[in-house]
């Protein structure tokens, strides 16, 4: 396994095993919150190297990210760690506004199988992965 710590900040089981098994492939480990205020706080008490979130948490909507989980994650985070929003809300706009508040990169679901590897090779920069 490698060094690198991965926070995911998703509600759904089946979403949260699907990216957690590509990632486990990849010889990466990644942690779990469920909700906005618990992924902040992960997000506090530990260093990240990538953080991957929905935007629809049981604490959040779409229009109260930027409030509730964007700009606390980018305060915490700082500007040198992506953050990706994993998301089913796949509207021009919604990337637009995602993009403008904080995250790195989107990606949406369900999620391309290559895209995702790729973009976490080029984010963490793995080359043999």
């Amino acid at each position: 396994m490698s060094d690198y710590k991965i926070l995911y900040i998703e509600d759904n089981d089946d979403n949260f095993r699907l990216v957690a098994r590509i990632l486990l492939r990849m010889e990466l480990t990644v942690d779990r919150a469920e909700t906005a205020a618990s992924g902040i706080k992960m997000a506090q008490s530990n260093h990240y190297d990538l953080i991957l979130t929905d935007i629809l948490l049981p604490d959040n909507t779409l229009r109260e990210a930027h409030i509730n989980l964007l700009q606390p994650l980018r305060q915490q985070i700082g500007p040198s760690i992506p953050l990706v929003a994993i998301t089913a809300h796949a509207f021009h706009f919604d990337k637009d506004f995602l993009l403008a508040n904080g995250c790195n990169y989107y990606l949406a679901k369900p999620i391309n199988l290559h895209e995702f590897q790729n973009l976490i090779k080029e984010l963490l920069l793995l080359e043999a992965l």
